[in-house]
């Protein structure tokens, strides 16, 4: 594989992490708003729920972050 064939690749799961995490993050927008105006604290079921979500987006984003340093490890190599 040509070092530009591995970037663009890189490039193209960096942006499918990054905009899956993004999606994420709008989908629970909704349900920090509802929490946020009802002024009540979640309750055991709903915070477990919202933990989960959260792991996965952290997931994504570290996922986005790894190939952002492999892409910079590989420019650096370049240079």
């Amino acid at each position: 594989m040509k070092v530009s064939e591995y970037l663009f690749s890189e490039y193209k799961d960096l942006t499918t992490k990054y905009v899956a995490a993004s999606q994420r993050l709008r989908e629970l927008l909704p349900r920090f708003n509802a929490l946020n105006q009802s002024g009540e604290v979640p309750s055991s079921t709903s915070s477990k729920n919202l933990i989960q979500e959260l792991d996965k987006i952290e997931d994504d984003l570290e996922d986005a972050a790894y190939k952002v340093r492999c892409i910079k490890h590989t420019l650096v190599s370049l240079l």
